[in-house]
């Protein structure tokens, strides 16, 4: 069985490249991890060119700006609050130091805020979460290494409904053979 889950890997052959690649996004939506997936044919992957890299990354701009005027607003009211009764407390209580303590609270809540915004914000799309596209058109086999019983029905349900040409269940993927030895005949067996 897999190499450490005593539970058997799943491999799935494609005849379609870009069936092969909406897997591929589907595995990584479903929660498995781009580690666990193993492209085992001859095709190599790149990715869908500048504009789809533009693509990612205004995206993931767009995030981490909204993010951060997320956090700012959160942030500001708290921090100017809790800069006026310091203030207050600390000094006598007139315009002056509402003012400065509204002022200094709020730069201190727009600093956390921030900093809680950037440290909550998900991480790049990963590489499989990316626009991918084969280079060579033919068949794609695609591995994934199953780890536990919860990536096993995840994983199954995903390539259930796929469309790949067949499914099969492997003892370990690491004894396929790999790109380097071209595509496994898994139709053969």
């Amino acid at each position: 069985m897999g190499h450490r889950s005593q539970l058997p890997d799943l491999v799935a052959v494609h005849r379609d490249p870009r069936a092969a690649r909406q897997t591929i996004e589907r595995l990584s939506r479903a929660g498995i991890d781009g580690g666990l997936i193993e492209l085992l044919s001859t095709t190599e992957v790149v990715t869908a060119g500048r504009y789809s890299d533009r693509q990612v990354d205004l995206g993931s701009s767009l995030l981490l700006a909204g993010r951060v005027l997320r956090g700012i607003g959160w942030g500001i009211g708290p921090g100017a609050l809790f800069g006026v009764g310091l203030l207050a407390i600390a000094t006598e209580l007139n315009l002056r130091v509402v003012a400065a303590g509204a002022g200094g609270g709020a730069l201190l809540g727009v600093a956390i805020g921030t900093l809680i915004a950037l440290l909550t914000v998900p991480t790049m799309a990963t590489s499989w979460e990316r626009t991918f596209a084969p280079m060579v058109p033919g068949g794609i086999v695609i591995g994934v290494r199953i780890d536990n019983r919860r990536i096993q029905r995840r994983a199954r349900r995903v390539l259930d409904g796929c469309g790949a040409h067949s499914l099969r269940e492997v003892v370990d993927l690491d004894e396929l053979p790999g790109p380097e030895d071209g595509t496994p005949d898994l139709e053969a067996s």
